[in-house]
């Protein structure tokens, strides 16, 4: 199983439950694992033999700057079958959704989605 990973990608959105997170918004961090049986560029050293990450940070950053939704899990659910859809030799997606200003009492580094999808 070969992997290509875009790990911690930094966007700003208003995801969340509580009015003031819709209205203000906060950073989110996504991470995408996209699983290929086999990636052929990694013989072929062709750009058309591999997944477009430029094209899938794009989206994932349209998405999370676009939704207004309750909850990281269904961020990372959407999210998820977007990169399956782009990434169409993919066998399966995990996608990590972070959320390190969550507005929860206490004291943590970070409350994260994670949600796996294949075909």
């Amino acid at each position: 199983m070969d992997i290509i990973r875009l790990k911690n990608m930094e966007f700003f959105g208003h995801t969340g439950c509580l009015p003031e997170e819709k209205e203000n918004g906060q950073k989110f961090i996504v991470t995408c694992e996209i699983f290929y049986d086999q990636i052929r560029g990694r013989v072929t050293d062709s750009l058309n033999d591999t997944c477009d990450y430029s094209l899938v940070y794009s989206r994932v950053k349209k998405i999370v700057e676009e939704d207004r939704g309750n909850l990281i899990e269904h961020l990372a659910w959407v999210i998820a079958g977007d990169v399956l859809r782009t990434a169409r030799d993919a066998v399966s997606v995990t996608v990590t959704v972070s959320k390190p200003d969550c507005p929860v009492d206490g004291k943590f580094e970070t409350m994260e989605a994670v949600i796996s999808r294949g075909r």
